[in-house]
């Protein structure tokens, strides 16, 4: 009999969690326009100068991605494979924070203008404490929590002043900052709609989707839940004005008429 309890009562808390879940309130006042890794008219993305351009641009919001060295040290980075956007070779997680130190970034988008890698650090001593920060923490593998860690660590030391969420495509990292930060609010980010079902299991405070995935349908769950949508990446003036019809919470986007 007490077994069978048992199961009634873990089959409950399963259903409960998976069917009848609310997002927190982690309501954020955030501007709803996010510049997508800076503004990369004139700087290549994820750099100082692209982030400045942004706040130059009037964004009062900046989405920057963020990966770990080999020996621990925080750069703002897309992509952990050197050679997709910078002079160098090989991988950041592979490389020490001194081996990148001679690398420039942007040799394609932006080859008159290469900038160098920066710290997190560094980006956030140049970033006015008034921008709200959307940081996108990268993994090169499921259960990489490397930089999740750090960045914990730099939040329960109070290093970052901003505003801020963090987001990931990891449901781990989600999970992890979702339980060990409870006051900090956290996005899920969707490139793929199969995922969606990982949303109800991981209780995001936000979801990140690829805009050409949002439809009613999407939209009606969310609000079901009470789960704000932060779409990615808005850069044509009629999707705005789509996102604004449809009471989108932030627009993370690459066109800095979008703000105006």
């Amino acid at each position: 009999m007490i077994e069978f309890l048992l199961v009634a009562i873990a089959i409950f808390l399963l259903v409960k969690h998976r069917f009848f879940w609310r997002a927190r309130d982690r309501r954020i006042s955030f501007p709803q326009f996010i510049a997508h890794r800076g503004i990369k008219i004139r700087s290549p993305e994820n750099t100082i100068a692209s982030y400045k351009e942004a706040i130059a641009s009037g964004f009062t919001a900046i989405e920057l991605d963020i990966l770990q060295t080999k020996d621990g040290e925080i750069i703002c980075s897309h992509n952990f494979d050197l050679e997709r956007e910078t002079s160098g070779h090989g991988w950041i997680h592979q490389s020490s924070l001194s081996e990148l130190g001679e690398v420039q970034t942007g040799v394609y988008s932006h080859p008159s203008k290469t900038q160098s890698i920066p710290k997190f650090l560094d980006a956030l001593e140049n970033i006015p404490e008034n921008i709200f920060l959307n940081i996108e923490i990268k993994t090169h593998s499921l259960f990489d929590l490397s930089t999740a860690s750090s960045v914990k660590e730099m939040i329960k030391n109070d290093v970052i002043k901003h505003r801020i969420i963090l987001s990931s495509f990891n449901p781990i990292v989600v999970a992890y900052f979702r339980l060990l930060c409870p006051k900090v609010a956290v996005g899920f980010i969707l490139q793929d709609m199969e995922w969606l079902w990982v949303t109800h299991w991981i209780h995001p405070d936000y979801l990140h989707p690829q805009a050409d995935w949002v439809d009613d349908e999407l939209i009606k769950i969310c609000k079901g839940h009470n789960l704000p949508i932060n779409l990615w990446t808005v850069n044509t003036l009629p999707a705005v004005a789509w996102c604004n019809q449809n009471h989108i919470s932030g627009i993370i986007t690459d066109n800095p008429r979008a703000c105006s």
